[in-house]
């Protein structure tokens, strides 16, 4: 058991890592990709949902502008939701519910490959955003 649960706490940490370091790179406005920035497009097509979900939740509360959340928007929540929206728009619509953070997020998000019926879900949430994300 205490291995499992050393075996987590690794991966939260090397989730972090990269989110600091990926959101690092968003503010810097590099011209080439980054190694972050290939390594988070990898993690959306190889890593298990559960993982992009977490990794998007440390990514949010680490985000200090705009910038960066419209980037978690367009990507791991955009991807996401587009690969996973049926079993994770539950999930999305309880983090908007209480966490305002996430929600601005979700107001940069577009339809992408969601379902219609997944994407009048996010739509819905959107709308209730007061100060949605400058695009």
């Amino acid at each position: 058991m205490q291995e499992s649960e050393d075996h987590d706490r690794f991966e939260e940490a090397d989730l972090e890592q990269l989110a600091r370091q990926w959101l690092r790179d968003i503010c810097q406005n590099l011209d080439s990709p980054s190694d972050s920035g290939e390594a988070v497009v990898s993690m959306n097509f190889s890593a298990s949902p559960e993982i992009q979900w977490r990794f998007i939740l440390i990514a949010v509360v680490l985000a200090d502008t705009d910038l960066q959340l419209g980037h978690i928007a367009a990507g791991p929540i955009e991807h996401l939701l587009g690969w996973y929206g049926e079993s994770y728009i539950v999930f999305v619509e309880n983090e908007a519910q209480s966490n305002p953070k996430f929600a601005r997020a979700l107001t940069g998000v577009w339809q992408y490959m969601m379902t219609d019926e997944v994407w009048a879900r996010v739509q819905r949430l959107q709308e209730n955003v007061s100060q949605p994300l400058e695009q």
